[in-house]
């Protein structure tokens, strides 16, 4: 990417960003922080001196009741100089915290790692496995690195239960000595000492990759995507701003529900009758995705019919169709349901995913069309470091700004 200064003005017009945070134990307007610190950074490199400000708006939830949301503003200090930048938040942590238990999660991961292995032993994907494999280092992390999770899941299931017990008698030992956060229940402290990244990172996974109907975690993922639709549709409509354009950008499992919202959105303006218009959809321009697990989230998690349920599942490919590259569609046995009736409006928007070598959870998204995979290069080391690094490297905030600003 050029380090040559993308335009010497602020950017034109009126553009909103909606984010949405990742896993995690997420607080309120952080990723908002990252986010407009870090824009306001690149426009100081750029030598362009710019204002931030604290706005309100009044908001609806889906169900009708009223909340006030907090962003932000950022525009040029020149007064002459015209256009503004909003970021938006859709905060979803509290949807998912707390909500899932340590046996639950290992049993999820034990389906996962199972659904793995029987999604490259299907015939329809040899190929896709042939390919992996003729990568030394895919290869690698997926002959070892897979098997090395599995063993040690089956391990931590068996040792789980001795090891929170020895937690406990050294609590209760040592509970006249202790101060601060440890005076409180030695039983619930030693949950939390053992699986911390467990429960507020796996946990947020496992529960919306659920689309079991029966699991009573599919609730919680339909809230998620309706409010964050909700939210998006206020945003567009909003007659004070008055937006020019709007760009959804959803960071790890944030990626997810962005997409999803997306999807909804297709089927609802489909439903609308008039291409859209009502709904205004012509000013969301773009979507940006970074860390994303979506390749993942659609080769192992989406709900998948018998090859004889041709009905059941020619539906479930019609209602979960944004982008997906029809050549990777089952193929199904019956003439029958050939044509889609979610007609999607959403082919204007520009997609852009960011991904990093040095990040587990992101990747090249090759389950989806017309999008733009951008490769990241700044210095991390693998893990957690990687997938992270996005929001504090201002050539992730350089290349949005060359893609949706300029």
């Amino acid at each position: 990417m050029s380090q040559t200064s993308t335009n010497i003005r602020f950017p034109q017009g009126r553009t909103a960003f909606l984010l949405i945070h990742g896993i995690g134990q997420q607080n309120p307007y952080e990723t908002l922080d990252y986010f407009a610190q870090n824009f306001i950074k690149y426009f100081e490199q750029e030598k362009l001196p710019t204002d931030l400000e604290h706005h309100i708006a009044k908001r609806e939830f889906a169900n009708g009741g009223r909340w006030i949301e907090s962003f932000v503003r950022l525009s040029p200090q020149d007064a002459t100089e015209p256009g503004l930048i909003d970021v938006h938040e859709y905060y979803w942590a509290p949807d998912t915290e707390n909500k899932i238990s340590v046996p639950e999660i290992l049993q999820w991961a034990e389906q996962t790692l199972d659904g793995t292995i029987e999604f490259y032993n299907r015939p329809e994907n040899q190929n896709l496995l042939d390919n992996l494999l003729e990568n030394r280092h895919r290869q690698g992390w997926f002959k070892f690195r897979l098997r090395s999770l599995t063993i040690f899941l089956r391990i931590f299931n068996f040792i789980y239960p001795l090891l929170r017990l020895l937690i406990l008698v050294a609590l209760l030992i040592a509970g006249p000595f202790l101060k601060g956060r440890y005076l409180q229940s030695a039983w619930k402290l030693s949950k939390k000492l053992i699986v911390p990244l467990l429960i507020n990172f796996v946990g947020d996974v496992a529960i919306y990759t659920k689309t079991d109907p029966k699991s009573p975690y599919q609730k919680i993922r339909q809230q998620v995507i309706t409010e964050c639709l909700t939210l998006l549709q206020q945003i567009i409509k909003d007659p004070q701003a008055n937006y020019d354009q709007v760009i959804i950008v959803g960071h790890s499992l944030g990626s997810c529900i962005a997409y999803d919202t997306l999807n909804q959105l297709c089927i609802e303006s489909t439903l609308a009758g008039d291409l859209g218009k009502s709904m205004d959809i012509d000013k969301l321009k773009g979507l940006v995705t970074f860390g994303s697990p979506l390749d993942k989230i659609a080769f192992f998690f989406r709900n998948v019919a018998q090859e004889q349920q041709y009905i059941r599942r020619r539906i479930i490919q019609h209602l979960n169709s944004f982008r997906i590259k029809p050549e990777l569609v089952t193929k199904s046995t019956s003439n029958y349901l050939g044509k889609n009736p979610v007609v999607c409006q959403l082919e204007h928007i520009s997609w852009v995913n960011y991904y990093h070598l040095q990040d587990p959870i992101s990747g090249n998204l090759d389950y989806y069309e017309n999008l733009i995979n951008e490769e990241m290069t700044y210095k991390t080391s693998w893990g957690a470091s990687g997938h992270l690094g996005y929001w504090t490297d201002m050539k992730f905030y350089e290349s949005i700004a060359k893609y949706f600003l300029y």
